[in-house]
């Protein structure tokens, strides 16, 4: 079942690159550059979560409500450090053509932005392989036992594998969120 669950997010990532640019899109690309910068952003993601790199990162977290425009929250450290392991993962491309790094730009906002929208509905079967608004949504809680869960950017695997996942399903009651104290707006803008 999951197979052919990849097999339509492949698909559809295939027909976005012929739409966009009329040409086909070659089979190995799009699994490589995706398993690989998802993993990097992942580990980027959880380096930002500790004491030392929190507040470059905190800005991000510190909406009391969920909106697309949240996933653009971010510090200009952060937008560096986050874009790190995409630049690293689009290097096994090799000498792509333009509407390629187009595309990929395009598929990473709009993922960004569809994690962070304020829609809770329910998709078991879509959570196990990619992260949606729900399963995001758990890991800007403002709960504690919420901040070092569902780091994932893409697939939701990473955090099953390293031990960070979280079910929506086990999740009781309203999620709320917010960084739960008072910064001044320049230091959460600047990540000081």
């Amino acid at each position: 079942m999951v197979h052919r669950e990849a097999e339509y997010i492949h698909a559809a990532l295939c027909y976005l690159v012929h739409r966009v640019t009329r040409r086909r899109c070659s089979e190995g690309w799009v699994h490589i550059y995706f398993v690989i910068a998802d993993l990097g952003h992942y580990w980027i993601h959880r380096l930002m979560h500790h004491r030392y790199v929190w507040r470059i990162h905190k800005w991000h977290h510190s909406p009391s409500q969920m909106y697309w425009l949240a996933g653009f929250r971010a510090t200009i450290p952060q937008d560096v450090i986050v874009n790190l392991p995409y630049l690293f993962a689009y290097s096994f491309l090799g000498l792509s053509p333009w509407w390629m790094e187009l595309t990929i730009g395009l598929f990473n906002n709009l993922q960004n932005d569809w994690m962070h929208i304020n829609v809770t509905w329910r998709s078991n079967w879509l959570e196990w392989l990619i992260v949606t608004p729900r399963y995001h949504h758990i890991h800007h809680s403002d709960r504690p036992e919420h901040y070092m869960a569902n780091l994932a950017a893409l697939f939701t695997v990473w955090d099953r594998l390293f031990g960070t996942y979280v079910d929506p399903e086990s999740v009781k009651g309203e999620l709320s969120f917010g960084i739960g104290e008072e910064v001044p707006p320049l230091r959460l803008v600047l990540g000081v």
